[in-house]
């Protein structure tokens, strides 16, 4: 699905016919009280800035009323634009219009009524008079939404819940000057959002130790046309694009091919990464807590409910097929309690805290932001409502799907690897002492200090990268090369094929740790020792004792 995860305001998903579109507020989308993002042209490029969000027209909740033959019940309408990840909502209410059956009725004795609206700018201003007081929005979005919020609290965004993960909707294409992620330095990538970067984008770029600011980005809000100046422009050398683009631009066998372009990595890949939650206004929520608890509880028992029923509504609301309807559910993970609840978890590395803080910091970075911004998870988080439904005995039958989801069953040649698709490369210069193949991370020296970080870093990215297979790539430093050299093929030899062994033990010990100390799957690490066969400093023979580390995808 197309998702605008931006350094702006995301607040809906639209999905077409089969297809998923996704829809941002900010300058060019219609106008509306919400700004945050514009564009400057450079030729013919449109190059994205960032703006201050803003939102104006506030005001107090309001909630329609109902007889289902039981006398006037509150009335709750939700603007959907088109996307398959509120199919548990359809589920859920038995349909879109409010009826007896339905499990909110059920559990809490209101109704619910499902409108559609494909304006974002629409949908913000709805939540923001009162019209629609639940609305969807990406966790990494929470930051943002907050700040402009915050200076009325009636209107404070309240995590509900979690609709779903995506899961290889979104991700970023490359061409093939593109051989390391290093290279996308001062490089032009192309977006469908109309400010500079998508969380996703943010988030790769962290990890590659580059910044927003060390590439320059461009926008074109219309799929079609982002693929054909993908196609033509031989500046633009990525795209953060989505399903069916992804898939269609980088496999040979599609006639939508670019020659060289590949999948760099995807939120199959990273697939707790971007998770869509649904939000409820701080008035709404303090003042009716049991109606939010039974919304919430309904919900989780749509997720099992999801089937053929369901496609039909999907069907019906957006003016599809039901088969449609069913394929919009492709690329999403439909979240249950023990994942909602894993999600709400503090301490999950890939949680929503950690979402919250991590999409803060992009934020100031881009200036979306502004510097002193401090908000913590808890204004908008809560773990209240999950606790309550679990506490109940509640969704036993549901499992974690998600937590581990590395596929050991994949099919995969491990002489074969190099050909497989390397996600992220990172070169990790962890020290050893001459002569050793370990290190003691309870030393307090600097030299260990930087050890334990660097081995966290990768263990943090293990996580989210949680299809993916760890390759640690060991390499000594080409101090001593030469001398080998001079000493004679035979010795040469002797000596390389001794450097391979030492390099392939030091990655072997830094798995051993990522296991033993991290945490991290050990049949998701493999290893290697290359020696000296790969520098990447011919200036420096020092760079070169490092361990570099792939992630390689599966799927």
């Amino acid at each position: 699905m197309k998702r605008a995860l931006i350094g702006i305001l995301i607040l809906v998903a639209a999905i077409g016919v089969g297809v998923g579109y996704r829809f941002f507020f900010g300058a060019g989308t219609g106008g509306g009280s919400l700004a945050g993002g514009s564009s400057a042209k450079a030729g013919d490029l449109q190059f994205a800035t960032v703006e201050p969000v803003t939102v104006t027209g506030i005001g107090g909740y309001q909630l329609g009323s109902v007889d289902l033959g039981e006398g006037n019940v509150p009335l709750l309408r939700i603007p959907l634009d088109t996307w398959g990840g509120y199919a548990a909502l359809f589920a859920a209410n038995g349909g879109t219009k409010p009826n007896k059956d339905s499990l909110f009725y059920k559990k809490g004795k209101f109704a619910v009524e499902l409108v559609g609206e494909e304006s974002a700018t629409a949908q913000l201003e709805g939540y923001a008079a009162g019209r629609w007081p639940i609305i969807w929005a990406p966790m990494d979005s929470l930051p943002l939404l907050y700040d402009a919020l915050k200076t009325d609290k009636r209107v404070l965004p309240r995590v509900l819940g979690l609709f779903d993960w995506s899961s290889g909707g979104d991700g970023i294409i490359v061409k093939d000057s593109i051989r390391r992620p290093s290279d996308l330095k001062d490089k032009v990538i192309l977006t469908s959002s109309n400010t500079p970067y998508s969380f996703m984008l943010l988030w790769y770029l962290a990890q590659v130790n580059l910044t927003a600011q060390d590439v320059k980005v461009v926008w074109i809000d219309d799929g079609e046309k982002a693929l054909e100046t993908f196609r033509k422009d031989s500046r633009i050398v990525a795209w953060v694009s989505w399903t069916p683009f992804i898939n269609e631009v980088s496999d040979p066998a599609s006639p939508g091919y670019v020659e060289g372009a590949r999948l760099l990595i995807s939120s199959r890949d990273a697939n707790q990464l971007i998770a869509d939650t649904f939000i409820v206004r701080n008035d709404l929520f303090a003042d009716k807590p049991e109606m939010m608890q039974a919304f919430e509880e309904a919900m989780l028992e749509g997720v099992d409910l999801v089937g053929p029923a369901t496609y039909d509504a999907m069907a019906s609301f957006y003016g599809t097929s039901a088969a449609d309807a069913k394929s919009m559910l492709e690329d999403v993970h439909l979240a249950n309690a023990p994942e909602t609840s894993m999600f709400l978890d503090d301490t999950n590395p890939i949680g929503a805290y950690k979402i919250f803080v991590l999409a803060q910091e992009y934020y100031k970075q881009l200036g979306q932001l502004g510097p002193s911004a401090s908000y913590e998870p808890e204004r908008v988080l809560s773990r209240k409502i999950i606790d309550a439904a679990l506490a109940k005995g509640l969704f036993k039958g549901q499992k974690n799907l998600i937590a581990d989801s590395f596929n050991k069953k994949a099919a995969f040649d491990i002489a074969d690897l190099e050909t497989q698709r390397v996600v992220l490369s990172n070169d990790v210069q962890l020290y050893f002492e001459p002569q050793r193949l370990d290190f003691d991370l309870s030393e307090n020296t600097p030299e260990m200090k930087e050890n334990a970080r660097l081995l966290a870093r990768i263990a943090e990215q293990t996580e989210f990268l949680a299809t993916t297979m760890l390759k640690l790539v060991g390499h000594l430093d080409t101090a001593k090369v030469e001398e080998f050299r001079a000493k004679g093929n035979q010795a040469f030899i002797e000596a390389s094929a001794q450097a391979k062994l030492i390099s392939k033990k030091r990655a072997e010990f830094v798995k051993k740790l990522l296991v033993s100390k991290y945490g991290i799957d050990g049949d998701r690490i493999v290893t290697e020792g290359r020696g000296w066969d790969s520098p990447i400093d011919p200036e420096d023979p020092d760079r070169n004792r490092r361990v570099e580390v792939q992630f390689i995808s599966l799927e």
